[in-house]
């Protein structure tokens, strides 16, 4: 059995925003849904715990809205922001193996935090691959950087073998100080293992807080194996803590995306100009001219084509159909329709298929 744990009950103060962290978007889709989306990727997920806190309500909202098919999807409360321990803690109340008389042994918790967008469902599959094949009661999902400040180090034992995980605030010498290698946030536990490991926490740190690291420690104290798989791509663990974080990682999701488009037979004139949001869908032979954006839920059928600067949100364009700086909103399209240029489709409007909208026309 194989669960997932999703943290996201922080303020995300630094944000500087009205709104929850979690709910911050990221190219048209919150940051928690994009979680969500890679964690629905896996095999044999039963059930995925949300963690929530602050404007739990909104957040709760959120999730539900975009709660992956084939995957129960819940939350839990962590009403004291007390740490990620205490969190995951609260986070376990809401799994069926651990309800009296229902044994958790074999299973497994992933632990990922709502701020971590371009995390894949690939490097996923590896972290548990990895926890499988080597026998281990936890693994760690590292990174290793140039600059490692302000993120948690892995700390390890003269034979190799994982000792610890100290946050940056904790670090009390040199050696860790010099380690490049960091932990991203993201864990696979044994399940049979991790609430013992969990009551054991103290708020020891300068924080105040239970840390899930210090569960590491724990771990491989009482002689558990603990084992680490390092991203290949350490970008794509980048959290989101602020304005310019959020830029930084917004940047790189919209060049995966249109990078992922290419690779599906879509032609994409200037690539660097265009800007696709994750729930957008373009068949293949469609062609999309510089400087368009393709927002929210657009949809792009078959040998489409997308003319310069032309704007479309939760719009469904039909196959073959011709588009010249076209702004839209929550228009429908027909195939082979031609549209433009400098055309406005209004919230609503419709373009019978074969039929024209001329141009500087604004169609109701």
């Amino acid at each position: 059995m194989r669960y997932g744990v999703v943290l996201a009950a922080g303020k995300g103060t630094r944000m500087r925003s009205d709104r929850p962290k979690p709910l911050v978007e990221v190219c048209g889709l919150s940051m928690v849904g994009h979680v969500l989306a890679a964690l629905g990727d896996l095999d044999d997920l039963s059930r995925i715990v949300v963690v929530v806190g602050h404007e739990a309500e909104a957040v709760e909202a959120e999730v539900q809205r975009h709660a992956p098919s084939g995957v129960e999807v819940v939350t839990a409360y962590q009403f004291d922001q007390r740490g990620t321990g205490d969190a995951v803690r609260v986070a376990l109340t809401r799994l069926p193996d651990l309800l009296p008389g229902v044994g958790s042994s074999g299973a497994e918790v992933v632990v990922v935090p709502s701020d971590a967008p371009l995390l894949t469902a690939t490097s996923l599959r590896a972290l548990l691959a990895t926890h499988a094949a080597q026998g281990n009661a936890a693994t760690v999902l590292t990174m290793e950087l140039d600059d490692p400040s302000g993120y948690g180090r892995i700390l390890r034992a003269r034979d190799g073998k994982v000792r610890a995980i100290v946050e940056q605030a904790d670090l009390d010498d040199d050696r860790g100080e010099a380690t490049r290698e960091v932990n991203t946030g993201v864990y696979v536990f044994d399940l049979a293992v991790l609430p013992s490991a969990l009551r054991l926490l103290a708020p020891t740190n300068r924080q105040r807080e239970y840390y899930l690291t210090d569960s590491i420690a724990l771990l491989a104290e009482s002689g558990y194996r603990v084992g680490t798989l390092v991203l290949d791509d350490p970008t794509e663990a980048l959290g989101v803590n602020d304005r310019l974080q959020l830029a930084d990682v917004a940047e790189r999701m919209r060049a995966r995306i249109v990078r992922r488009l290419l690779h599906e037979g879509v032609q994409i004139q200037h690539p660097s100009t265009v800007t696709v949001d994750a729930r957008v869908r373009v068949a293949e032979g469609v062609v999309i001219e510089p400087q368009v954006a393709l927002l929210g839920a657009t949809r792009i059928e078959a040998n489409a084509l997308i003319g310069a600067h032309s704007r479309l949100v939760d719009t469904v364009v039909g196959q073959g159909a011709q588009l010249r700086a076209v702004d839209a909103c929550c228009a429908t399209i027909g195939e082979w329709a031609t549209v433009g240029p400098f055309s406005v489709l209004e919230t609503g409007a419709v373009v019978e298929p074969k039929g024209t909208v001329p141009p500087f026309a604004r169609l109701p």
